[in-house]
């Protein structure tokens, strides 16, 4: 419970973390080297979607 004042808050900061390290972080041992690119391109661009972060064109 490093930094958070309480049980509560730790948890809160938990329940919306976990979500986003899973999007960011898939079974790498699983996947090729060119799959594990190829997905994380796609979540990338789900995510820059998602924030509402176009790149410049």
């Amino acid at each position: 419970m490093r930094k958070f004042k309480s049980p509560g808050q730790a948890q809160g900061f938990l329940s919306a973390f976990g979500p986003i390290r899973d999007h960011f972080h898939p079974k790498q041992h699983q996947l090729t080297a060119q799959r594990y690119r190829q997905q994380m391109r796609q979540r990338l661009e789900e995510w820059r979607e998602v924030a509402g972060l176009n790149p410049a064109a």
